[in-house]
């Protein structure tokens, strides 16, 4: 059982990723792969983002009406095509690993909201691959995120 890395951990594994890539410890290698999905959607980069997806992904998350909504990886993909640098700004919150499989907590602000991405990740054929997102968000504005700030 490799354990579980916090905010400051994630954040130290993703500046030292080359070195412990090579020295066999995935912490770096995840982190670098979710780093390609947060750099690709903060600089509205989709190459970036389809290198750290796996085609079969697919982005859950929860209707207004309570219903279960999803989309597939290249339809996700494709919405950072046309944009613009978006103002978006995304960071780890924590990294699970085991063996060949890893979870991934990150926190992105963007457009007046802060989501909540739970990812999954499989290390297939010796790359990490973010295989599965789910997505929850909160309104910035709302006076409990004032508080907790």
């Amino acid at each position: 059982m490799l354990g579980k890395i916090t905010l400051a951990a994630a954040a130290a594994a993703h500046l030292v990723a080359c070195a412990t890539a090579e020295a066999g410890d995935p912490f770096g290698a995840i982190s670098d792969t979710v780093q390609k999905y947060l750099d690709g959607t903060e600089k509205a980069k989709p190459d970036l983002i389809e290198e750290a997806f796996a085609p079969s992904l697919e982005v859950q998350w929860l209707g207004e009406d309570g219903a279960l909504r999803q989309r597939g990886a290249a339809e996700y993909i494709e919405t950072f095509r046309d944009m613009r640098y978006p103002d978006r700004k995304g960071k780890i919150l924590a990294i699970d690993a085991t063996d060949t499989a890893a979870t991934v907590k990150a926190e992105i602000e963007w457009m007046g909201r802060r989501y909540t991405d739970y990812m999954l990740l499989l290390n297939i054929k010796g790359e990490w691959k973010i295989t599965n997102k789910i997505v929850v968000w909160k309104d910035l504005e709302s006076s409990e995120d004032i508080e907790a700030e």
